[in-house]
């Protein structure tokens, strides 16, 4: 069985947000990168415009893989659900590509909706989302293509392109609950997409240098941050691999 596509990081958001970010983005939808009212929006801000300094130096000063640049927020209004699951892109001229390193291309376009070269832009590996508001009842979904020839590079606006192909074309393999107290990484050169629950949702996706190449990488690197899931009963140390009985203070446990 291959990695989750999301580990959750023991780094908090508190505090991360400098101004009332709703207020913010419903007074700049000229700035918006998609704005589709009573349905949903994304905008793209620099840290220096919606993060305090403080949790963005607390971040890297934690994990100094993880330098904050920016982040996108991802609007929902409850109930509305997109069609199509996406591939992150960004173009080759990026900030937050490095020079030299080859970024792994899942499922990357072989063909364009539109007069773009799928050649000018790259898979973008991870970002590091959490959600606004407490409660979240929506899920971060991830999908196979049952084609992978029905991936087309789309432009949404002059600022947002993506790899698309509609769900019903996809095979679901995993899903998160994002949350709101914690980062969490998330796999964004796969397919994904959100099931939306019945309240609306804000997604603030920190965007940070992109360090790795593969997302076998990313986990590998930020294993010292990465929450372990708690282990009930049983032995402390790796979780066991095969069903059986292991020995619990002198006595023998199903399991």
């Amino acid at each position: 069985m291959g990695l989750k596509n999301w580990v959750r990081l023991d780094i908090d958001t508190k505090d991360a947000i400098s101004i009332n970010i709703k207020k913010h983005c419903f007074d700049n939808t000229d700035r918006a990168d998609v704005y589709i009212p009573d349905h949903g929006g994304i905008w793209t801000f620099g840290k220096d415009e919606i993060f305090n300094q403080t949790w963005v130096d607390y971040v890297q000063n934690k994990c100094p893989y993880l330098e904050v640049t920016g982040a996108l927020i991802f609007w929902r209004a409850p109930g509305y659900q997109h069609a199509g699951a996406h591939i992150d892109v960004a173009p080759n001229n990026s900030p937050s590509r490095v020079e030299g390193v080859e970024y792994e291309n899942n499922f990357h376009a072989t063909n364009s909706s539109d007069s773009m070269d799928v050649n000018d832009f790259y898979p973008v590996v991870s970002s590091y989302n959490w959600i606004l508001d407490e409660g979240d009842d929506s899920a971060m979904t991830w999908h196979e293509p049952l084609d992978t020839a029905k991936i087309e590079l789309k432009k949404f606006t002059d600022a947002v392109h993506y790899d698309e192909i509609p769900v019903s074309e996809c095979k679901e393999i995993d899903r998160c609950t994002i949350g709101h107290d914690k980062l969490v990484m998330v796999r964004t050169n796969v397919l994904h997409n959100v099931d939306m629950g019945k309240q609306e949702r804000w997604a603030i996706s920190a965007r940070c240098i992109m360090n790795w190449a593969t997302w076998d990488e990313a986990v590998d690197k930020l294993q010292p941050w990465i929450v372990k899931p708690k282990e009930y009963g049983g032995p402390t140390g790796a979780e066991p691999t095969r069903f059986g009985t292991w020995e619990h203070k002198g006595r023998e446990v199903d399991f």
